[in-house]
């Protein structure tokens, strides 16, 4: 098949939730029953492989098969520059590049680098900056370090090049003036939890709120067992899906789809074997993603008003401080998000932190006389919701699955 001459709708920002991988199929598998499967388990972008080489010819295959199965890609080209200034090659080269790729209607955009350090944003900004006048409808993607990368300028290497985490974040964006924040953080290790998940959300948010207009966030995180890292369950994969939600991230990726040749690493239980087969994650990462979509209707592009927890706090978490209708009074570790939506409506997205077992809360709304309703996951329906206490409030019964979530409305 050959590109398309005609000029494409704008892909960015994305009409629907973006859920995507590190990590896609390389070749001999890069084929439309493979795509298939990858559409079918509920993800609506490609990222390219991470093996193999990525020629202008793998690229076309990439973008020709993603388009068969009505998938978007962001695709990675050697010749991509990570600085203007000081490359005699970086303009004529980002111009081939966005010659060979812009008018296909699968491309999403195009990959920089991952994890840089400060002292590469000024040249990335060139970059960021050249890629947008070129071609304003397709993202330049770039991930960050996670708030666990080291931040001590006096160790080598220092990989932040900043003193914290939030300078970091925040000179990033208002350097490289990006189309999306994106990071990865992997939290579930073979010795426990690491701390920090919804600390690095939280720098995230407040560091993406403070652009204008605020910068969406994508967030990576684990699905593949090694090195440090433990195979995870369903649970845990829900967990770090619905977090990523009850912040307002506005895209979801994992690390990683295909499992890895990489010998640094012994690598197992992933979404996607080697040979092409479902790991022993396809089917859990099915589910959740199914959950991620329906959710995603309702939540992606509605306005956060805030996210805090409740029961038991860990050290980087936010209790209930704001003045929103919300209250969970009863048992249950929750993070909850107060959403402003379409069509007038308020939301309460209500988000399960025990990811190996179900809860079900109670959630008091201070909404007056207005009808509440509960989002049916199962069925993606709204049913009413709710009974009337003695304070006046509207009480909700929320059931949520290990790391689940549920999601209320009213006007």
């Amino acid at each position: 098949m050959q590109i398309s001459a005609a000029p494409p709708e704008p892909n960015w920002p994305p009409k629907t939730f973006p859920i995507t991988f590190w990590c896609g199929p390389p070749e001999p598998f890069i084929t439309t029953e493979q795509y298939r499967q990858i559409s079918a388990a509920g993800f609506t972008v490609v990222m390219p492989p991470c093996e193999g080489e990525a020629t202008t010819a793998r690229n076309r295959k990439i973008l020709d098969t993603a388009r068969a199965t009505g998938l978007k890609a962001i695709i990675s080209d050697p010749r991509m520059p990570l600085a203007v200034t000081g490359n005699p090659m970086a303009a004529a080269n980002l111009k081939a590049i966005v010659k060979d790729y812009k008018n296909h209607p699968a491309l999403m955009g195009y990959f920089i680098t991952d994890e840089p350090g400060a002292d590469a944003f000024k040249g990335l900004a060139e970059v960021v900056e050249e890629l947008h006048k070129l071609d304003p409808d397709h993202v330049a993607f770039i991930n960050l370090f996670p708030n666990y990368a080291s931040s001590d300028l006096n160790q080598t290497p220092s990989q932040l090049q900043t003193d914290t985490y939030d300078r970091y974040l925040d000179r990033y964006l208002h350097t490289v003036k990006p189309g999306v924040l994106s990071w990865d953080h992997y939290h579930f290790t073979t010795n426990g939890d690491r701390p920090g998940f919804l600390g690095n959300l939280y720098a995230a948010q407040r560091a993406a709120a403070g652009t204008s207009p605020p910068t969406p966030f994508w967030q990576i995180v684990l699905s593949v067992q090694h090195g440090p890292y433990r195979a995870l369950t369903e649970g845990e994969l829900r967990y770090e899906a619905m977090q990523t939600l009850v912040f307002g991230g506005s895209g979801l990726a994992y690390f990683t789809y295909w499992l890895p040749n990489d010998p640094s690493f012994t690598w197992s239980n992933s979404i996607r074997n080697r040979d092409g087969t479902p790991g022993p994650l396809y089917e859990p990462v099915k589910h959740v993603n199914a959950e991620v979509k329906t959710l995603a209707k309702y939540l992606y592009g509605a306005s956060l008003v805030s996210t805090f927890q409740t029961g038991e706090l860990p050290a980087d978490a936010h209790a209930n401080a704001g003045d929103v209708p919300i209250r969970v009074p009863g048992a249950g570790n929750t993070s909850v998000g107060f959403f402003r939506g379409a069509g007038g409506y308020a939301m309460a997205f209500i988000t399960n932190r025990d990811y190996k077992n179900p809860a079900t809360v109670t959630v008091s709304l201070n909404v007056g006389k207005h009808e509440v309703e509960l989002l049916d996951l199962a069925a993606n329906k709204w049913k009413k919701a709710g009974t009337s206490a003695p304070d006046g409030n509207t009480l909700v019964e929320v059931p949520l699955g290990p790391g689940g979530g549920g999601l209320i409305r009213w006007l």
